[in-house]
């Protein structure tokens, strides 16, 4: 009897977990350390905002198969998490997908040349997008460390200076 009730029980949560780690809208209210990058999607001038706005879902970029949700789903409800979560960097290429590098990129950034005597794409291209470029917090501007000027007067909402 006993060994039925813990197989019973052992189903009943496997099937609870598949099933929480599969729907999307019940994400962040299984799993509270999720919620300030779930919150980050309406903050429209952050990357996580302006990719959502184009479609883009959480999945597009956080790629998983069925195991790696099992297994997260497995190490919250053990305890064995960072809080705040930890940070992955996007290398180049898989920013590259979907966005045009090299020369594309540098034509099109050319405006913030004229705006502010600067293209940080085309100057010290071997940055990684990471270093700057943001998902789920405000973006940093890395060039203010070295090219001092009134940065918080010129760079758009969601962007922050680098000291």
């Amino acid at each position: 009897m006993k060994t039925s009730l813990f197989r019973l029980g052992m189903a009943s949560a496997a099937l609870l977990l598949s099933q929480t780690a599969l729907a999307s809208d019940d994400c962040a209210g299984e799993c509270h350390i999720i919620k300030p990058y779930v919150a980050s999607i309406n903050q429209p001038n952050w990357l996580a905002g302006k990719h959502v706005a184009v479609g883009l879902e959480c999945i597009d970029c956080h790629e998983q198969d069925e195991q790696i949700r099992q297994d997260e789903q497995r190490a919250y409800a053990a305890g064995e998490y960072d809080d705040p979560m930890w940070e992955r960097e996007f290398e180049d290429d898989f920013c590259l997908r979907c966005h045009e590098g090299g020369a594309a990129l540098i034509e099109a950034t050319q405006s913030l040349h004229h705006k502010w005597n600067l293209n940080p794409h085309e100057n010290h291209q071997e940055a990684e997008c990471y270093l700057c470029h943001n998902a789920h917090r405000p973006s940093t501007f890395i060039c203010s460390e070295c090219h001092h000027a009134e940065w918080e007067e010129r760079l758009p909402e969601g962007w922050e200076v680098q000291h």
